[in-house]
């Protein structure tokens, strides 16, 4: 791996690239000018099979994504680690997508703390009445033989089934017994 040559304009890279033929090219995010982004789709018209990795001073997941609508294999940060920027260039030679891992575990820690917090005890969330209706469903009783058991009408148990599904955030039956199974409320 060698470096080919060094750009700060869509002219000047755009003449590097018809006389280098480089395996990956490395793009600052904020290139002087018409900025980066704009430089990528530009490049990108005239060679297709070109394999960007952009650098960015701006690590939010807004930009990346925007980076890889723009057509880059990869996303990195400029204050990244020498052996980081290495491997991502690596990566992106090798046709595969890179993104940041800086980003990437924002992204998941995001996701953790967007998790309710039912996820981890799934029926903390529910009434009581919930509950009893959850405990009959996963034992996979109808609709009609939880409403007998309850005392209950059929549509106030389907009004239960509903909520219990949102507040779990699951989408059928079967995810239901899944969330069920995975926090041992049944054996799987």
């Amino acid at each position: 791996m060698g470096i080919a040559g060094e750009a700060d304009s869509l002219k000047s890279a755009a003449a590097l690239l018809a006389e280098a033929a480089p395996d990956v090219v490395v793009l600052d995010s904020s290139l002087p000018g018409t900025g980066g982004l704009s430089v990528l789709s530009q490049l990108l018209r005239r060679n297709p099979a070109l394999r960007v990795l952009v650098l960015s001073g701006r690590m939010a997941e807004d930009f990346a994504a925007e980076a890889f609508a723009a057509g880059a294999m990869g996303y990195a940060g400029k204050d990244g680690s020498a052996e980081e920027i290495v491997a991502a260039i690596r990566e992106v030679g090798a046709g595969q997508r890179y993104l940041s891992p800086r980003l990437a575990l924002e992204r998941v820690n995001q996701h953790l703390l967007e998790r309710p917090a039912d996820d981890r005890a799934p029926l903390d969330a529910l009434s009581a009445r919930e509950r009893e209706v959850f405990r009959l469903l996963v034992l996979g009783c109808s609709n009609e033989e939880i409403a007998k058991r309850l005392r209950i009408s059929r549509r106030t148990v389907e009004t239960h089934r509903s909520r219990i599904l949102k507040k779990l955030r699951v989408h059928s039956a079967v995810e239901l017994l899944r969330l069920a199974a995975r926090h041992g409320l049944i054996s799987s």
